[in-house]
């Protein structure tokens, strides 16, 4: 009997090793199918415009809202509302305004927009962005929530304005100003911390009106590379993140097919460097257009904010460091890691370039005459 039971207990370990075994490799093949048909949908033309369009509005959407969408981005770190001298009670309301559902279709500032575009998910099989939907009919959905984003952007803008003391704005221009070297482009609305004069804001906003259209040329080229890249990087990465849970791990294998991919594709980098050249002449062409603007005491004091931080920059600075720092910061599977190439090289360079100082200086002392 004893033979006979460890007999039959083997036979009953081979046979659950076996199913298990089984189960596993139809686990494995399911998660294989899954990742093939989740490729096959990104790769696919209407998720293509689908993905398409949620960069643009991002980047049109902060073309003219740059306090807005940096206070946002600001009170989302923990230490930052401290630093810029903003209440707790100030920040929720703020956050809560943001986060929380409040758009509804009876809302009567966004019901038509909101109806409008039900009416096209709704009635139109596969909604707008449907394989055999028409471009026009595409622009009109993309039309809609460029509409309504600006909706909800002045909704936005006038909670923080009634929210924010005019110290408390200074506080975040000024923040803006000291880390000019680190974002693209400037916007007029961060430099009233230096104490603009009417008729110099309305010159501002006139600069920034008259080099929009070039800035969304800009965008769409910075989209495609953007797409682009993302279908190659998902190619090249295949299921090397599957059960990898350590971050530092997850993001060497990224950074590592990041680079792969711009070895194999040398088109895509050599376009994308023209294309960081083109968006860094228009950065600095919109810096200088506007710092000519300002008077040489201002770009002075514009100078010391850079070079000198105030103590709110400087705290800010440090909160955004111990968040980079956390040994547990997420790692999302379509990460490039710490090297990003093409479009996230598109830096402006220094923050008020020696070029500019230069010939700024040169005008001043020789003058042009008038005609």
């Amino acid at each position: 009997m004893k033979t006979t039971h460890f007999t039959f207990c083997g036979l009953t370990v081979v046979l659950l090793l076996g199913l298990t075994t089984l189960v596993s490799a139809q686990n494995a093949e399911a998660q294989r199918k899954a990742r093939e048909n989740q490729r096959a949908m990104m790769r696919s033309p209407a998720m293509k415009r689908v993905r398409e369009n949620s960069i643009k509005l991002d980047y049109l959407f902060n073309w003219d809202n740059r306090i807005g969408s940096a206070t946002f981005g600001l009170l989302y770190v923990d230490g930052n509302a401290e630093a810029l001298g903003i209440s707790e009670e100030q920040r929720q309301k703020i956050v809560d305004a943001h986060t929380k559902k409040t758009l509804n279709s009876e809302d009567p500032e966004l019901k038509p927009i909101l109806n409008e575009m039900r009416r096209m998910r709704t009635e139109m099989p596969g909604g707008p962005f449907a394989e055999n939907a028409s471009e026009e009919t595409q622009k009109k959905f993309f039309d809609l929530q460029m509409e309504m984003n600006n909706v909800i952007q002045k909704r936005r803008d006038k909670l923080i304005n009634e929210t924010l003391s005019p110290e408390q704005f200074r506080k975040i221009q000024e923040y803006l100003i000291s880390t000019m070297a680190n974002n693209p482009f400037v916007s007029p609305d961060m430099f009233e911390a230096l104490d603009l004069s009417d008729e110099q804001k309305r010159q501002l906003a006139d600069i920034k009106r008259e080099l929009k259209p070039e800035y969304e040329k800009q965008v769409d080229k910075l989209v495609e590379g953007q797409l682009f890249f993302q279908e190659k990087f998902q190619e090249e990465i295949g299921d090397k993140l599957d059960n990898v849970t350590d971050p530092e791990e997850r993001k060497r294998i990224s950074t590592e097919a990041s680079k792969k991919v711009v070895e194999k594709y040398p088109e895509y980098a050599k376009g994308m460097g023209e294309f960081t050249e083109a968006g860094n002449v228009l950065a600095n062409n919109l810096k200088f257009k506007m710092f000519d603007v300002l008077t040489d005491e201002q770009i002075e004091r514009m100078k010391n904010l850079i070079d000198n931080p105030p103590e709110h920059v400087k705290k800010i600075f440090e909160n955004f460091r111990k968040m980079a720092m956390k040994d547990n910061a997420p790692v999302t599977a379509n990460a490039s890691g710490e090297w990003r190439p093409g479009p996230d090289s598109w830096k402006p360079g220094d923050a008020i370039p020696e070029e500019y100082l230069k010939e700024r200086e040169k005008r001043r002392a020789f003058p042009k005459k008038d005609d």
